[in-house]
């Protein structure tokens, strides 16, 4: 009996990681698209290049194009030049607003997938289609192409004004149901993840639909492929009917799924690997394909912005959350006269705090603060600040040892330290002894050394992301913004390299604690956590 293959090359998250990848600096997106490359060489009866979104946003380089250069297009050039087949859209899509993301995806070839955001005017999807149906060499191919609904909970309603986001579970159930029978091969790629342990089915986090794929994998009959993405996690394996992917994030894995089918398009067998890229020789002619802008990137990531004094009190990102740092007190004095609000609010989203000090470059900036955020000031009453607070402090567990640890659910299946909130204005004290729900013992205004009136209304700079409830802080909210500033966070950082008087750096590097552990624990050895 004859054999037919199908092979899919996936990518996802890749983020705009084309001068390096965060995890292996002396490898990039380059080296992805040498490995895409060998793998299309392989011999089959379809292949199919697919990348499930994310691209845009999230490097330095990315930073590069979209705030100094404000045009992206070569991001579109260097995918083409690759040969991807299919463009889902992900949700870091809409950070930098609409029109900069459409003029980079119009000038893509591949096909976009959308089907579940919708836009109000035509109730169509806003780009694209939902689903594609391929036959070649006999062989009949269905894909339909789902992103998380779950993005106005993250990103400003400017950035999606006009769209709606349907349920992803119920849009691509409605699709695959529509191309089930009409293929022999039914791919469903989503940009999203899994909110329950593929094996057990016990959730991974609260089920508030921005991961949807074990709903998927549970509810669509029918699905031979899932190609996920969002979590940035690595996975390779079948769960019942279906065979699941997802490959990491910048570019550090390609997945590849072979299906095999017999000569009456059965299919007899799903495999799939993770490339690890970094192995791969870097593409030389993609890399032309995106001159000048790399070459203006990089010297542009290169130059000198100014000196931060700041003293470097500890070089653990743990030490730095829970009792404080003054990179941390930047954002939040940034925040202050950003705003002038009561109380300001930063996440430590990454370990490159530790390079903020001495001469600062682009490059050295854009890694400590990657994201593009503008800061809002909400308001909120006292009581919701202890329920925050207390929601904040469930990052935070108590080990056998008496050591307070990271809650293993804020480490996997995927990192979400950016979950973990350092308040400046108030001092916290806090007994991790006490029962979740029950650990904040008082929070005082720094300004009047009295405790907050839960009663009171109060004002907090947050990034925008933070405003919107992102990272499920429900207590915030776009109905309890006042006012968002003009100007993003990384902008600040770097006029306050030019303003910020010695006066002011010798303040930050005196009063960056704000939360008081008593009774006081030592902290758990995480390494670089």
């Amino acid at each position: 009996m004859s054999q037919q293959v199908i092979r899919l090359i996936v990518t996802s998250d890749t983020h705009g990681h084309w001068l390096n990848q965060p995890d292996n600096p002396k490898a990039s997106l380059f080296n992805t698209a040498t490995c895409i490359k060998n793998l299309k060489a392989k011999e089959a009866d379809v292949t199919l290049t697919i990348d499930l979104g994310d691209f845009i946003q999230g490097s330095s380089f990315a930073t590069y194009l979209s705030q100094e250069r404000q045009d992206g297009r070569v991001i579109s050039r260097a995918m083409n030049a690759i040969g991807y087949d299919y463009q889902l859209i992900g949700n870091h899509e809409f950070n930098f607003g609409q029109d900069y993301r459409d003029q980079i995806i119009e000038d893509l070839n591949a096909d976009l997938l959308v089907s579940n955001i919708i836009d109000d005017a035509t109730g169509k999807p806003f780009l694209g289609k939902p689903y594609d149906l391929i036959e070649q060499n006999g062989i009949k191919i269905g894909i339909v192409g789902v992103t998380t609904s779950y993005i106005p909970n993250w990103e400003l309603p400017a950035h999606y004004e006009g769209l709606r986001f349907e349920d992803a579970f119920e849009s691509a159930k409605y699709y695959v149901e529509i191309v089930r029978d009409q293929v022999d091969v039914v791919i469903l790629a989503y940009h999203g993840g899994f909110e329950r342990d593929l094996v057990t089915k016990e959730p991974l986090e609260e089920l508030t639909k921005e991961n949807q794929g074990s709903e998927m994998l549970a509810g669509i009959e029918g699905v031979d492929v899932l190609l996920t993405g969002h979590q940035h996690r690595e996975l390779n394996q079948q769960v019942g009917q279906t065979y699941v992917i997802q490959p990491g994030y910048a570019g550090e894995i390609v997945a590849e799924v072979e299906i095999e089918l017999t000569d009456n398009q059965e299919i007899s067998g799903i495999n799939g690997t993770l490339h690890n890229t970094s192995q791969c020789e870097v593409n030389q002619a993609v890399k032309a394909v995106m001159e000048p802008e790399i070459t203006d990137g990089n010297n542009w990531l290169n130059t000198v912005l100014g000196v931060a004094p700041l003293e470097q009190v500890t070089t653990s990102p743990i030490d730095a959350r829970l009792n404080g740092h003054p990179f941390i007190e930047l954002l939040n004095q940034i925040q202050f006269d950003e705003t002038g609000a009561d109380f300001s609010s930063v996440a430590l989203v990454n370990n490159a705090f530790v390079n903020f000090h001495g001469e600062i470059t682009n490059e050295i900036l854009l890694k400590s603060y990657p994201f593009y955020n503008l800061i809002a000031k909400v308001n909120v009453t006292g009581n919701d600040l202890y329920e925050v607070m207390e929601f904040n402090l469930q990052y935070l567990e108590v080990n056998a040892q008496g050591n307070i640890h990271v809650n293993p659910e804020y480490v996997e299946p995927k990192p979400r330290h950016y979950n973990f909130d350092v308040y400046s204005g108030m001092t916290t004290t806090v007994d991790m002894t006490q029962p979740v729900g029950h650990r904040v013992t008082s929070i005082v205004d720094d300004r009047t050394g009295e405790k907050l009136d839960k009663n009171a209304t109060y004002s907090v700079a947050l990034s925008q992301y933070r405003a919107v409830g992102g990272g499920d802080f429900k207590w915030y909210g776009k109905e309890k913004i006042e006012s968002i500033s003009n100007i993003d966070i990384a902008t600040l950082m770097k006029d306050a390299l030019g303003n910020y008087t010695q006066e002011k750096w010798d303040y930050i590097n005196s009063n960056y604690q704000h939360l008081k552990w008593d009774p006081k624990l030592d902290i758990a050895d995480m390494g670089n956590l």
